[in-house]
């Protein structure tokens, strides 16, 4: 193995560790933010099962939102 297969596979192992690092970053924000909303919303709605469901929607919509905005942040920080 040559220096340069080396930096290409040491490369890729930092990739692959930021996917992995972002991809679990991600995960946890959805849930974390479907319980506060969850619990905000079961104060308001006392208890029943819509709650949980518009806590759902807003969790994947906070989701995303955060998820674009990281993404132009690292886009511009390539710049």
């Amino acid at each position: 193995m040559d220096d340069k297969d080396k930096e290409i596979l040491e490369y890729n192992n930092k990739f692959m560790k930021k996917i992995l690092k972002s991809a679990l970053y991600t995960f946890f924000i959805c849930i974390l933010t479907m319980f506060g909303i969850n619990l905000i919303f079961d104060l308001i709605f006392q208890g029943s099962d819509t709650s949980f469901i518009i806590s759902f929607c807003i969790g994947i919509i906070f989701t995303v939102f955060y998820c674009t905005f990281t993404i132009i942040e690292e886009i511009r920080k390539e710049k």
